[in-house]
């Protein structure tokens, strides 16, 4: 017993885990993809759809006039100006030479705002949700034509507005 190699110790003693063929063996089974792989696959293939969707369902035929515009029979232009997050949507109105142009505006912002222009035609300063209508008279536009809120710092973060004539 004196002379005993560790190979041949007992249970008890701790020699046991430096031995090779006493050492449990370990079983590796074979894992499946981790969830979120499967999460993150499905996400993509989603937001590919919608966005296909989305780009397949902005091409339509038919012709529209843009930000709301309507032309009456009498060759009157009234356009819906929305004023939201420090802009005017639209910010660039084109019109022909001595066009009757009639701005509906809306606020949708939280701040007050209004629409001045350089020859001094302004709608009244709007809380949110608020509209007024802006008649820029028969044939005053002739030249294109500036705009902007007259609060205080948003014509300096660019809430402008510029009705341009095309074709003069």
């Amino acid at each position: 017993m004196f002379h005993r190699d560790i190979r041949h110790s007992t249970r008890l003693n701790p020699a046991n885990r430096l031995c090779r063929h006493t050492r449990p063996r370990r079983v590796t089974v074979p894992r499946a993809s981790h969830p979120r792989h499967a999460t993150a696959v499905g996400r993509v293939a989603v937001c590919a759809t919608v966005f296909a969707v989305a780009a397949l369902g902005g091409c339509s035929t038919d012709p529209e006039p843009a930000g709301g515009t309507t032309v009456a029979a009498d060759g009157t232009m009234t356009v819906s100006v929305v004023m939201k997050d420090m802009r005017f949507e639209p910010s660039v109105i084109e019109v022909e030479p001595g066009t009757h142009v009639i701005l509906e505006t809306t606020n949708a912002d939280s701040m007050p705002h209004d629409l001045v222009f350089e020859n001094d035609l302004s709608t009244e300063l709007l809380a949110r949700d608020s509209s007024a209508t802006l008649d820029l008279g028969v044939g005053v536009v002739d030249e294109d034509l500036d705009g902007w809120c007259s609060v205080s710092g948003h014509r300096a973060a660019g809430m402008t507005l510029t009705i341009e004539v095309t074709g003069a």
